[in-house]
């Protein structure tokens, strides 16, 4: 009889209907969620647990589910009660609001922001007529419940139902210069409200179950390392059309150009990366080289210091292109149209963006320190991310020796196919029956 499992979405439910959503823990959520609805030994229903808000959490949630092609195969659990005439008005409001903006129109722009705000007035209209509702949740009908992103729930609605939580990384707590005060408060919360005796964890490397570990004196053994995979649209793009095609869509002048895709946050080194790049530059003769940085503005805030750098050479600021967010269908051809994909990263969890550049036949230059070096094998160039020497050094010989890209190229595609999500998937069953007494 197959296991009944509760899986929470809710970080897809609030952030349903941006167009740069699909990043990050974002997208494993999704990923784990598609290939575990695929297993027979899994009964999966989709919940809406975190938040203050069960009627919006509820909604946005059942629409995510509903407008994801190709459809999941999972029920959804509705985590309040109310009569199903509100239910239903809120959630035409809500879809008609929500996905009024097109797909790539830029979050702050005055028509977003509008949709925004009235949207947030119909909901307080709504929630007034409903000020006494509040979140139910019949954990008796299941037999697991995993909370895949970073806030669990009380145990008042779990009950004494077995709990799986996905820990990614515990960068707030180790290393808090990173990130803000909100963000290692978060994390705390996390932590604190995990019961080291009676919950399992995955984490999504090895580097950070001994971090989890150490930090809160949980078994190893009930903390198992379950990898990530890159999506199954990456792949090598090798229509010269299709690449000039996205260059054009993200003005990237014609040339080679080095990526680097990550939102701008201080631990991803950016600064760093575009100063040693601005040295070789200044050490070579470069003429049609250019640095490309991706990344969603929404997903980070230290502008200042990363176009500070940008602007510290009049000479080579031009050879900066940033694109801001790119849309998944692009994704694969801008990875494939560059030289190199080069990663600096000073701390990562997993590091997802350098196996998706692999799995594109793109070759990796990236850090030598914290879970990178696990996920890239000997398939990648690594370098010590604090020192530029070594950084400048990694860049020219990749630009510079063609049969030393070639064989990253080969070796990256073979590293990259060994992180599968349907082997993500299989490892997340196997914990979910740990922790229903199924082992």
């Amino acid at each position: 009889m197959p296991l009944k499992v509760a899986y929470d979405i809710s970080n897809l439910a609030s952030d349903f209907g941006r167009h740069d959503a699909k990043t990050g823990i974002n997208r494993v959520v999704h990923e784990v969620l598609d290939e575990i609805c695929k297993r027979d030994d899994l009964e999966i229903t989709a919940v809406a647990l975190y938040g203050t808000d069960p009627l919006y959490d509820t909604v946005s949630a059942s629409l995510y589910l509903a407008n994801t092609e190709p459809p999941l195969n999972c029920d959804f659990d509705y985590t309040f009660r109310v009569s199903p005439g509100l239910t239903e008005a809120y959630k035409a409001v809500f879809r008609a609001v929500q996905l009024t903006p097109p797909e790539r129109m830029p979050v702050h722009s005055p028509r977003a922001l509008y949709l925004r705000c009235l949207r947030s007035a119909l909901y307080r209209l709504v929630n007034y007529r409903v000020v006494s509702l509040k979140r139910v949740f019949d954990y008796k009908r299941f037999d697991v419940f995993h909370c895949p992103h970073l806030i669990l729930p009380p145990k008042d609605l779990t009950g004494d139902l077995p709990r799986v939580v996905t820990i990614y990384d515990i960068i707030p707590l180790t290393r808090p210069d990173f990130v803000s005060k909100h963000q290692t408060q978060v994390m705390q919360t996390l932590l604190d409200g995990i019961d080291v005796e009676r919950d399992w964890v995955t984490c999504i490397s090895e580097f950070t179950r001994m971090e989890f570990c150490k930090r809160t004196g949980m078994s190893p053994n009930r903390a198992t390392v379950v990898p990530l995979a890159a999506a199954h649209f990456f792949h090598p793009v090798t229509d010269p059309d299709v690449i000039a095609a996205t260059r054009m869509r993200y003005r990237i002048p014609d040339g080679e150009y080095l990526l680097c895709l990550a939102a701008p946050q201080p631990r991803k080194n950016l600064a760093h990366l575009i100063r040693s790049f601005f040295r070789l530059l200044d050490e070579q003769r470069l003429p049609d080289t250019y640095l490309v940085l991706a990344g969603s503005k929404e997903q980070g805030w230290m502008y200042d210091e990363i176009f500070a750098a940008a602007e510290s050479s009049s000479d080579y600021r031009s050879r900066f292109i940033f694109t801001g967010y790119v849309a998944e269908e692009d994704l694969s051809a801008l990875y494939s149209g560059a030289v190199a994909f080069v990663f600096p990263s000073l701390y990562e969890g997993f590091g997802l963006p350098a196996l998706e550049a692999m799995a594109c036949g793109t070759p990796v230059v990236t850090s030598n320190t914290t879970s990178l070096p696990e996920v890239v094998g000997d398939a990648a160039l690594l370098v010590d991310p604090t020192d530029p020497d070594q950084l400048c050094e990694a860049m020219s010989t990749i630009l510079s020796d063609h049969s030393l890209r070639e064989e990253l190229r080969r070796k990256g595609l073979m590293r990259a196919a060994e992180f599968r999500w349907e082997k993500c998937a299989e490892l997340t069953a196997e914990v979910y029956h740990l922790a229903a007494g199924q082992d």
